[in-house]
């Protein structure tokens, strides 16, 4: 049994708590937050772009609750750390937990810099203790169907690949710090690094970035949408779109359209389209995709890999650096009008 406390109760600090709480090698013993509110249990103030018809009154009851963080750390029966904080904190508060012995999972983006990226991964080598990211698209079921589709050969390699993440804007964040560039990176770094994310991981690091944007659209001096062409010298064309600055109305939505010499395949959560492989023989098949949401499966990853005292195999902490790092070029590239190199 791994005992946790989440610290930080925002929509993502929600989706983990309930995650958690529904699996059995989990005991939710702790949480933190600053919102006396929140350790109320009453989360009916929580928002975000994907749907959650869970309780906003939440029963608390047996937990016990923190207001300053640094109570959470010191409890000695806290064996993990879930930080779900806005982004510009994550390190000081991961590099805090991880000094105090505890191990840490933390939400993407890593954090604002690399610098950022560094001093966690020092501390956890320091600390001996383990240090995962959540980039749940490596562990979304239509995602990791895809990337095993294209490892396995079956349909040769890889032409082309397009992939776009679209959202309404972020409103509903705790001091309107998501559009706040200097806290969360804007869209470039906190929405669009999940498709970053998982280009490096099924196509590797990329040369170099060639990306144009808008800047400032809806945030304070930020990337609000992008697109970005990731140079492999020796192929694929690769392609990824990333905005919030959508009108309320339009909602979220994300997917993917991937060529290969002998088949096409694609998934639209917009249309309903579900993973679809096209092959050049004229079938069409639909994958069956795994049951459990990114979520769920990168937090029991997580969990078991604590169980086990061992590292990740799908994502590590170096990755998540390497994901705010092509980011942060992408981002270079869309103010600058100028590819840039990757490195």
């Amino acid at each position: 049994m791994v005992r946790i406390g989440v610290l930080g109760v925002g929509f993502m600090g929600k989706m983990h708590f309930n995650c958690h709480r529904a699996n059995p090698r989990v005991k939710v013993i702790a949480l933190s937050d600053l919102d006396p509110k929140k350790l109320a249990g009453d989360w009916s103030m929580i928002g975000g772009n994907i749907a959650d018809k869970r309780a906003a009154q939440v029963d608390l009851s047996g937990l016990r609750l923190y207001a300053p963080p640094s109570e959470l750390f010191a409890d000695p029966d806290v064996d993990v750390v879930d930080i779900t904080l806005p982004t510009f904190s994550h390190a000081e508060y991961a590099v805090a937990a991880l000094e105090a012995g505890k191990h840490v999972i933390c939400e993407k983006p890593m954090g604002i810099s690399l610098a950022d990226c560094d001093r966690m991964i020092a501390a956890a080598k320091a600390a001996r203790r383990l240090l995962f990211i959540a980039h749940c698209i490596r562990f979304w079921p239509d995602y990791k169907v895809l990337r095993q589709i294209i490892a396995s050969g079956k349909y040769g390699k890889v032409v082309s690949a397009t992939f776009w993440r679209k959202s309404l804007t972020p409103t509903w964040s705790w001091d309107n710090w998501l559009l706040d560039a200097k806290r969360s990176g804007s869209a470039i770094v906190d929405l669009h690094i999940h498709d970053t994310d998982y280009v490096n991981y099924v196509f590797g690091v990329p040369a170099a970035v060639c990306s144009s944007g808008v800047v400032g659209a809806v945030s304070k001096g930020g990337v609000d949408a992008v697109v970005t062409h990731y140079i492999y010298p020796r192929g694929p064309h690769v392609v990824a779109e990333g905005t919030w600055a959508l009108a309320p109305g339009f909602g979220f939505t994300h997917g993917f359209c991937v060529v290969l010499e002998k088949a096409t395949v694609e998934m639209d959560c917009r249309s309903g389209k579900p993973l679809t492989v096209h092959t050049l023989k004229g079938k069409t098949l639909t994958p069956r995709l795994p049951k459990d949401d990114g979520y769920v499966a990168e937090l029991k990853h997580f969990v078991d890999c604590i169980g086990k005292g061992k590292g990740s195999d799908i994502v590590t902490a170096e990755d998540a650096r390497k994901a705010l790092a092509v980011c942060l070029a992408e981002e270079e590239a869309v103010k600058t009008g100028q590819a840039v190199t990757v490195g």
